[in-house]
């Protein structure tokens, strides 16, 4: 089974070192990670990033951990 979760980002500048950490501790579970730019202007305060994770138990694992993060939005689609 593969999940692929939908991150979306506040605050990138004030977020981004804990989102790193996270995803830095959880390197071994994640196969894939691509970053959107989500807005016309060239930098948007905001990202979105898709996670491709191998099992429903590690993307909730990650979830978990990823929800520390105020105000970050997550979703999920399992294949």
């Amino acid at each position: 089974m593969t999940v692929i979760i939908g991150v979306k980002l506040p605050e990138k500048e004030e977020n981004a070192v804990e989102f790193q950490r996270i995803l830095t501790k959880s390197n071994c579970i994640i196969k894939m990670r691509i970053g959107i730019n989500n807005s016309t202007i060239f930098c948007s305060s905001s990202g979105i990033i898709l996670l491709q994770v191998e099992n429903e138990e590690n993307a909730t694992a990650l979830e978990k951990s990823l929800l520390e993060i105020s105000g970050i939005e997550i979703q999920q689609m399992i294949f």
